[in-house]
């Protein structure tokens, strides 16, 4: 008598328990790396947005303090004159005709700034004592202090201070007039996302 012997084994599938315990894992890997990117995209931005507010807080301080200490033109007084009293920064000559001054980020000829539709920056311009410069003083000492505080859309603010003297070098007059770039900034935008950036230009000449 001839046996024969099947030697073939038999194959075994995948059972559907096997294959939701699979499906579980899986989604739970993918759960956790979603979780893991959203974090990073929201440390990215807020990075990006504190960067973009210490731009544009540096940007306005920049213009302002190139201004006169006081109106060099007109009888001196506290705040913009009655020929100032519109929004073109054109016309503001000295530090405090910013004073109260709020506005979405433009430059000095009133036009936008791209991007920063939903930002807002502010600028308050107080006298300060000399003795100890952090009090306002009653009366004007030849201490000015400017406040810039820009708002991202978020609601985070950026506040950048500066001190400028009646005394001090930039009341001297330059030897020709002359416009400084104090800023330069770019926009990219990818699929829908706009990255912005920019750096502060010094307006200094290179040491010998």
């Amino acid at each position: 008598m001839r046996l024969h012997t099947n030697c073939s084994k038999r194959r075994r599938g995948i059972t559907l328990v096997e294959v939701i315990v699979s499906t579980m894992l899986v989604g739970l890997v993918l759960v956790g790396a979603m979780n893991g990117v959203g974090s990073v995209l929201k440390t990215w931005r807020a990075g990006e947005q504190r960067h973009d507010g210490l731009n544009l807080c540096q940007q306005l301080m920049m213009e302002i303090l190139q201004q006169r200490y006081e109106e060099p033109d007109d009888p001196v007084q506290f705040g913009r004159e009655s020929s100032e009293s519109g929004g073109d920064r054109g016309l503001w000559d000295d530090i405090d005709d910013y004073h109260g001054w709020s506005s979405a980020p433009e430059d000095a000829s009133g036009n936008p700034l791209a991007g920063y539709g939903n930002w807002t920056r502010s600028v308050t311009v107080e006298l300060a004592q000399l003795a100890d410069p952090t009090q306002t003083a009653v009366s004007d000492e030849g201490l000015k202090r400017i406040t810039v505080t820009v708002t991202d859309p978020s609601g985070q603010t950026t506040v950048l201070n500066a001190y400028r003297s009646k005394w001090g070098v930039l009341e001297e007059a330059p030897d020709a007039a002359a416009t400084l770039q104090t800023m330069v900034t770019d926009e990219l935008e990818v699929g829908g996302l706009s990255l912005h950036g920019g750096v502060q230009v010094q307006n200094h000449a290179q040491d010998e």
